[in-house]
């Protein structure tokens, strides 16, 4: 420490007298930490000439108002002192309270007091909010109308109300003084909160230990400080001391301000270092007139010599505090500047603004910025942080940058069910509790994906149950439309309520589904003893440990979060995050409050309240990514300062209005309400917010960027009138300062046909020495199309089988081969409108009549085997459908009034056809027929009904449409024996057309087939057949594959990709 140089204000701070009381403050870079390190230095640490310093280790203390910022003191503080000490010199305001409590507690022979976490805490809110809707039920009412049961069940209800109780604490403000303020002043909003208050409080104390909330564990030490007798065994600890030292006194509540005070009437020193312009503790009762509190009792000394930033950085920061409203201590202020002080462009760009015209850019330029910094510059990843307004933005931008491969870490606390691994995990416990008869799809997905199994490998599932459940009539072909039909959809679900089902696959997916659906079968046997209740009833600690190890996918993540990069990086956190959740659920069983397992994984599932991490990983060398109030006594090299959106930063929404919190304080201290209040209240929101962003952009030292979007949608915030013009975000660079980005550029040059022969070596060449490093993407045999052929047998052996060609399947492969190989292999599975169809087909086949109304009931007996999107999907297809319904029963009218007589509806076909050269095996064209008419004048007329849009509507257009040509090549062979000695009259499409105004339907016509017409078919479908069994397939990309309307699933496959040129 003796290496600093102090200037004259920190000089004068640091040689106070020991017993000397007061207020530190100064600007941001004004050396407040420091110099309240050295203070502590100056009392403790011996000098040249003394065994020990003014006074000993354990008589002086240093208070944070939190326990990060206090861990992140410690080492320093041990450096500065240079002596062993009895404990911990930094505490934050909470766990000296704490001790205090605790001290008191073990005199007295009581329980020792638990501090109750905020998710704990937002559980206790939930089950006592949950019992009010039921209460509601039976006629009992606490609320106002104003505060229905859907109100009361947000998130953001229970935030608010957790922030009234925790105002009632630091305030003092009973229950009963509540109730009073309510009536007094016409809050009915308090008087039910104040109720719901004693209800709070009884059932925390109910609970295993003596709970306390952070609030309440502060007012309780305030309590005892002033009352206990000097000498009291509970104040031992403090009695002790002799000087406490506060760091960002500003962020402190009134409970922790009178807290000191009350420490200082027991003549203790406290020496509080702080500066109110940028408090960022507005949520949790910290205010600037907490601070002036402080400042007023006793002296208040200057800092007024600036450390840290560029005169760019100061102005900056002089232009935002000038806008902030005085609240008692201004005398640190720096200077504003004045008109004609900011420097001309170019001289001065330690503060940039950057404006993107997406989000993606804007996170692109960040990324950038990062990599320059850190490789051009040599800063290291962990003196650069990324700072947006709210915890929101934080999540997007870690991932966002993550996924740029700039290693980042979240400072402070992440709510659990943020977590993919943690949500997954809740959601398997919680699926096991339902009976299997109440899953649905999306449950049963779920839970194979939080097993491990991936989209894929469940589309393969689903496929092998459904050849499993078909196995039983090989001959099948086509079913036909009106056979039930237990679609893949409720075979998955089945199967994962009955594991054996898959166990009969034999096959790899089957295999990891049967894990699955086993672990869910035992964790709801546990589910099981929990209901019954007992003494051998599992925790939720029980249950969720079941699952995990049922699950198996234990070693997938820890061998992801050994690797490395954005990867293992995210696994890691993953990881973290399941530890936080499994010392949650030990905590809920060690509190033994009479909440049910299935309660609390809810509520963890539910929450909006983060979880505190107690785990450490500051020595990370990684992008910090945090919020302002997570930026408390954090500096940087570089900070970006992301998303200053107008209507995000500021975001003048007013807090807590729901249960107007905001007024509590002003009335429990006896004001009389004010009709400028709602004005002043908005105003000091203005100012919370000027505040966050003046500790936002004052944590660089050298370098401060500001970026915003600025597109058709939102624009930059007004803030932006404080700083320098903003820059448009720059395009590609030379390089892209990235192992990936690297591979790419390199790759590209290889690829391109006109690069330089030099360049292409040169690009080979480093290729070859990234991929003996392992980078991904840079050895030949990761590029896509260069791995050989998997196989090149032919799709089927017609040595073995035959070539099943059914009439819809000839269309297919005459138009795109590839089109039909994919739905051939699986790819297409249909959809809601292909299902329509089929359901109105099933109404033509079995209804007895033309009757409207017997038709539409066939229709909507089957309706729920249709799988829509969405409701207004599903509300738009039964219009569609009933109106199908309609224009076929006009057809039908109309055909039994014309005498006409039905012989065959969907008749099954099977025409054999020798293929060349002639072998053991050939093609068989199979189907079924929708309609076999006899019309009035003895004529045998093929129906194929159509419901499409894009259905041919002329004759010209089906004068060689080869499924009508199947179907009276059957007519012909003998197929269809109920046209056995009728004269053909060829075959007809019955399109209908639910969007025509004119007509009903069309009806286009193929004439009978003469011996041209039939040897030219045959030899069509002898072609088919020998491309449905060869290795190649063609797709014609100009005539189908790029057609908009072909909606072919050829087209992802024939597309250019997105790095072609």
């Amino acid at each position: 420490m003796d290496r600093v140089t102090w200037d004259a204000a920190q000089r004068a701070v640091i040689d106070l007298p020991a017993d000397a009381s007061g207020v530190v403050v100064g600007a941001p870079g004004s050396g407040k930490t420091a110099t309240a390190i050295a203070r502590v230095g100056a009392l403790v640490r011996p000098s040249a000439d003394e065994a020990h310093g003014i006074l000993q280790p354990d008589e002086v203390l240093v208070l944070t108002p939190s326990r990060a910022s206090a861990t992140a003191l410690r080492d320093r503080l041990a450096l500065a002192v240079g002596v062993a000490t009895p404990g911990a010199l930094a505490r934050s305001i909470v766990a000296f309270g704490y001790q205090i409590v605790r001290a008191e507690a073990v005199h007295r022979g009581e329980p020792v007091p638990q501090l109750l976490t905020g998710p704990d805490e937002d559980q206790v809110i939930a089950d006592l909010l949950a019992g009010d809707a039921e209460d509601e039920i039976d006629g009992i009412v606490r609320w106002p109308l104003s505060l229905p049961a859907a109100v009361r069940s947000t998130r953001t209800f229970r935030a608010e109300l957790r922030a009234l109780l925790a105002e009632c604490a630091q305030l003092g403000v009973s229950a009963d003084h509540l109730a009073d303020l309510a009536a007094r002043h016409g809050v009915a909003e308090w008087a039910a909160a104040a109720s719901f208050s004693r209800e709070y409080l009884y059932a925390r104390d109910r609970m295993r230990g003596a709970h306390r909330d952070a609030a309440g564990l502060v007012r309780e030490a305030l309590g005892l400080v002033r009352t206990l007798p000097a000498g009291a065994p509970g104040l031992a600890a403090l009695e002790r001391l002799r000087a406490i030292v506060v760091d960002d006194a500003q962020e402190l509540t009134l409970g922790g301000v009178e807290l000191l005070e009350a420490c200082r009437a027991r003549g203790v020193a406290v020496l509080a270092f702080g500066d109110p312009d940028v408090g960022s503790g507005s949520f949790r009762g910290a205010s600037p007139e907490n601070f002036s509190r402080l400042a007023a009792g006793g002296p208040v000394y200057v800092l007024d010599h600036m450390h840290r930033g560029s005169e760019a950085q100061r102005r900056l920061i002089a232009a935002v505090t000038a806008r902030i409203g005085a609240a008692g201590v201004v005398a640190h202020r720096l200077r504003p500047p004045a008109t004609g002080d900011a420097p001309e462009e170019g001289e001065d760009d330690s503060v940039r603004t950057v404006t993107a015209r997406s989000a993606s850019e804007e996170h692109d330029v960040i990324a950038r910025l990062l990599r320059e910094r850190h490789v051009h510059d040599a800063v290291p990843w962990s003196a650069c942080a990324v700072i947006a307004h709210d915890s929101r933005q934080v999540a997007a931008l870690e991932a966002e940058l993550a996924a740029r491969e700039v290693p980042t870490r979240t400072r402070g606390q992440r709510r659990l069910a943020q977590a993919r691994a943690v949500a997954d995990l809740l959601r398997v416990a919680l699926l096991a509790e339902l009976e299997p008869t109440a899953w649905t799809l999306e449950d049963a997905v779920d839970a194979l994906l939080a097993g491990g199994m991936d989209p894929v490998e469940i589309r393969r599932l689903r496929a092998a149950l459904r050849l499993s459940a078909l196995a039983g009539d090989p001959s099948v072909g086509e079913q036909a439309p009106d056979e039930p039909v237990t679609s893949s959809a409720d075979l998955l679900v089945s199967a994962m309520g009955h594991p054996v089902a898959f166990a009969l696959l034999d096959t790899r997916e089957g295999r990891r589904a049967e894990r699955i659906a086993r672990t869910l079968a035992d964790v709801h046997a546990q589910w099981d003893l929990v209901h019954a209740g007992g003494a051998e009833a599992p925790t939720a600690h029980e249950i969720l440990w079941g699952a995990w190890q049922g699950l198996g996918v234990e070693r997938a993540w820890v061998a992801a979060a050994e690797g490395s990069g954005p990867l293992a990086a995210q696994a890691g956190r993953e990881l973290d995050a399941l530890v936080a959740l499994f010392q949650a659920a030990k905590r809920h069983g060690e509190r033994a409050d009479g909440t049910s397992p299935g309660v609390f994984l809810r509520g963890i599932l539910d929450s909006d309240v983060a979880e505190d991490r107690l785990a450490d990983d500051s020595t990370a060398d990684a992008v910090d990514i945090l919020t302002p109030a997570g930026a408390v006594g954090a500096e940087y090299d570089t900070v970006v300062v992301a998303g200053v959106q107008e209507g995000v930063w500021p975001n003048l929404r007013a807090r807590g209005s729901l249960l107007q919190t905001w007024r509590l304080a002003a009335l429990a201290a006896g004001a009389a309400p004010d009709v400028t209040e709602t004005l002043d209240r908005r105003r000091g929101v203005l100012h919370d917010e000027l505040r966050l962003f003046a500790r936002a952009c004052s944590r660089a030292r050298r370098r401060l960027v500001v970026t915003a979007v600025d597109d058709d949608d939102t624009g930059p915030s007004p803030l932006f009138e404080l700083l320098p013009p903003a820059q448009p975000a720059a395009r590609s660079a030379a390089h892209p300062l990235t192992l990936r980005g690297l591979v790419a550029q390199h790759r590209r040059t290889l690829s391109e046909r006109r690069a330089d022969p030099s360049a292409q070596r040169a690009a080979a060449e480093q290729l070859r020495l990234l991929a003996a490093a392992g980078v991904p993407g840079a050895a030949p045999e990761e590029w896509y199309g260069i791995a050989p052929v998997t196989s090149t047998a032919p799709l089927r052996d017609l040595t073995r089988e035959d070539v099943r060609v059914s009439p819809s399947r000839l269309q297919s492969v005459e138009e795109c081969q590839l089109n039909w190989l994919l739905a051939d292999l699986g790819a297409d599975d249909g959809g809601a409108v292909a299902g329509l169809g089929t359901l109105v087909h099933a109404a033509m086949e079995r209804a007895a009549g033309s009757d409207e109304d017997a038709l539409w009931a066939i229709v909507d007996a089957r309706w729920s085997e249709l799988e829509f999107e969405s409701a207004w999907r599903e509300r738009a297809e039964r219009v569609r459908a009933r109106e199908l319904v309609r224009r076929l029963s006009v057809y039908l009218r109309r055909f039994e009034s014309a005498g006409g007589t039905v012989i065959g509806s969907e008749p099954h076909f099977e025409v054999p056809v020798a293929l060349d050269p002639v072998g053991s095996h050939g093609a068989i064209v199979s189907g079924y027929i929708d309609r076999v008419e006899r019309t009035a004048s003895g004529e045998v007329v093929i129906v194929d009904l159509k419901t499409g849009k894009r259905e041919p509507q002329t004759d010209a257009k089906v004068i060689d449409n080869p499924q009508l040509a199947a179907y009276q090549l059957a007519l012909d062979a003998g197929a269809i024996p109920e046209a056995s000695g009728l004269t053909p009259g060829g075959a007809k499409l019955l399109v209908l057309r639910p969007s025509a105004a004119t007509k009903d339907y069309v009806e286009p016509r193929q004439p009978p087939l003469d011996d041209v017409a039939r040897d030219a078919f045959l030899a069509r479908v002898r072609e088919a057949a020998t491309v449905m069994s060869g290795a190649e397939f063609s797709a014609p990309y100009e005539e189908h594959c790029r057609d908009d309307h072909s909606y072919g699933l050829c087209r992802i496959h024939t597309i250019n990709a997105v790095s072609a040129s």
